[in-house]
């Protein structure tokens, strides 16, 4: 049933296109309210990371201005390159640079290292280098030294401060040439120049970092925002939203002038739509009052209208299923009712007429399979009759005798065997007497195998189902043959114990293309000529006891004969 059909959809569908319309205009008021908010927060936040980029920048070009004037002025390092290395000269020019750099850096505590270099020795004068161990200290030395030994003139850190990766250290680094082969300069790093910035207050977990031409974070503490890895940011964009495990971030960005790193602010979205709260809360609420309303309003209509008609749905569904058992209860609705009433009655009618129906098609079937069943024993008796016949004429009273025996046997198997299913072990004794008459009365001429796996042996089958197979193939199958007419029985279970499968080979003529093709289309079980009748009424009697269950293959051997395949359901239904 098409959902979409219902009434309970419709009348929810014009519900909510009534509320609809009106919870997105407050969601929208909600969104547009939010984002002026956001764009203020925004605003203020980036001219409070503009003048501190710019308090950075001027401190940065203070710095610069004091490398320039000391490679002008200073007479020492001038001279240095003039000295012989490690020479008392060379020594004293180096304490006295080392003292000018150290003077200086007391004064100006944002640069974390002075350096001067001699390009011809390769010898490095530094202040006391700013770190958090003395590993880290090391680090940063072998760094420096390894930027200034390949240093070239046309290198970008003669132009400006330029970030460098000393390990997991990012630094700006900024080098001035002498032009006396000794190179000044001077080292910051880039979590200590963020430090005055993390005392500024971002509002609760707000944070600050630093970025890299590419976006990049490469300073700052942005594992705050619970980012698994440094998000990118896109300093073209007045600002960003970033969520993080922590929750979602307004994100405002400000290049350092002079510098390649661009300073980052991130401040949680929470704390600057506080003012808004209240109204966000209610915003919030209404798709859940208006679920609620449409609830109830279902309630109602489902206790008044609904609930019969879908009782009155489902009886009918049952009914068409075959369950003519079922009744509705009344409804406390008027309408409903007289329908439910009336549903009732036809059922009760409907349900004696189909019992009725049964009964006699029961009566029918039994009668049927009785005269099937019955039709076999005077088909065979014909049969052993002409045999003994040819027997007395031959005047061979021994094999009479033994032929008496069997027929006996099989006379007793079938007074036996008066109920409809009997054990597959007595079905194949009963075959092997059958097929003991037909060697006494073909001597030589006649061979079988019946081979039964033990756990086969007590499956129940219809009586003389197999018989008219091995009959017809005697009677069929081995006329103008040389060697000895072969049968071979097979009766085994399949791997899930549902189908017991019995297997009738020969090495006889097999069938006929013609008769070949009207067998397993099933075709010849639809006339009502005497031809073959033990194969038609074997077939017939299947259908009555097992319905379309079992299955009835033919077919031809490889080489020669004829192959006939019955499997039959284990479990027999009463």
């Amino acid at each position: 049933m098409n959902p979409k059909g219902s009434l309970r959809f419709k009348l929810a569908i014009g519900f909510i296109t009534i509320t609809f319309p009106l919870v997105c205009l407050l969601i929208y008021s909600n969104f547009t309210a939010s984002n002026s908010v956001r764009e203020q927060a925004a605003e203020s936040n980036k001219n409070m990371i503009s003048l501190y980029s710019n308090q950075i920048q001027t401190s940065l070009g203070i710095e610069a201005n004091f490398l320039y004037d000391m490679t002008s002025h200073d007479a020492d390092i001038l001279s240095l390159n003039k000295m012989v290395y490690n020479s008392s000269d060379y020594t004293l020019t180096k304490m006295r640079i080392l003292n000018s750099l150290s003077r200086y850096n007391r004064f100006d505590n944002s640069i974390d290292i002075q350096f001067a270099y001699s390009k011809v020795y390769r010898d490095l004068i530094h202040t006391s280098i700013k770190a958090d161990s003395y590993e880290e200290a090391i680090v940063i030395k072998q760094c420096i030294q390894g930027i200034l030994d390949m240093a070239q003139p046309e290198s970008p850190l003669f132009r400006g401060w330029k970030t460098v990766s000393c390990g997991d250290i990012y630094g700006l680094v900024r080098i001035v040439d002498s032009g006396f082969g000794v190179y000044l300069g001077a080292w910051v790093q880039l979590d200590h120049l963020m430090i005055p910035l993390e005392l500024i207050q971002l509002g609760g977990e707000g944070f600050s970092a630093l970025a890299n031409p590419e976006g990049r974070l490469i300073a700052g503490s942005f594992e705050i925002g619970g980012f698994k890895d440094p998000p990118r940011i896109n300093s073209d964009a007045r600002y960003q939203r970033l969520k993080g495990e922590n929750g979602t971030y307004v994100v405002v960005s400000n290049p350092i002038k002079s510098t390649d790193v661009t300073l980052i602010a991130f401040i949680p979205e929470q704390g600057m739509l506080d003012n808004i709260s209240r109204f966000r809360e209610v915003i919030a609420w209404i798709p859940l009052f208006a679920f609620l309303l449409l609830l109830l309003y279902l309630i109602y209509l489902n206790s008044i209208i609904l609930r019969p008609m879908n009782a009155l749905l489902k009886g009918m569904r049952t009914l068409k299923r075959g369950d003519w058992a079922i009744r509705l209860n009344n409804s406390p609705s008027r309408e409903f009712h007289a329908v439910t009433e009336t549903f009732n009655d036809m059922a009760h009618q409907i349900q004696e007429l189909k019992i009725n129906v049964y009964e006699e098609q029961i009566r029918t079937h039994k009668a049927e399979l009785k005269h099937l069943q019955l039709q076999i024993n005077p088909h065979f008796l014909l049969n052993s009759i002409n045999v003994i016949y040819n027997l007395a004429q031959l005047k061979n009273y021994t094999v009479i005798q033994a032929m008496c025996l069997n027929l006996v046997k099989y006379f007793r198997f079938t007074t036996k065997t008066s109920q409809p299913f009997v054990r597959l072990s007595e079905e194949m004794e009963h075959m092997d007497s059958y097929l003991c008459i037909q060697q006494l009365r073909f001597p030589g001429r006649i061979t079988f195998e019946i081979v039964i796996d033990e756990n086969a042996k007590q499956v129940p089958i219809p009586p003389l189902i197999v018989q008219p197979f091995i009959e017809n193939a005697i009677k069929y199958g081995f006329d103008f043959m040389e060697e000895p007419f072969h049968i071979e029985i097979q009766a085994t279970l399949d791997n899930d114990q549902r189908f017991c499968r019995i297997r009738i080979a020969d090495n006889g003529c097999g069938f006929s293309p013609e008769m070949l093709e009207s067998l397993q289309s099933g075709r010849y079980f639809h006339q009502t000529n005497d031809q073959h009748l033990g194969i038609w009424n074997s077939y017939h009697r299947l259908q009555l006891l097992y319905g379309n269950t079992a299955r009835l293959n033919f077919d031809n051997c490889l080489k020669s004969g004829a192959l006939i395949e019955l499997d039959v359901p284990i479990e027999v239904s009463s």
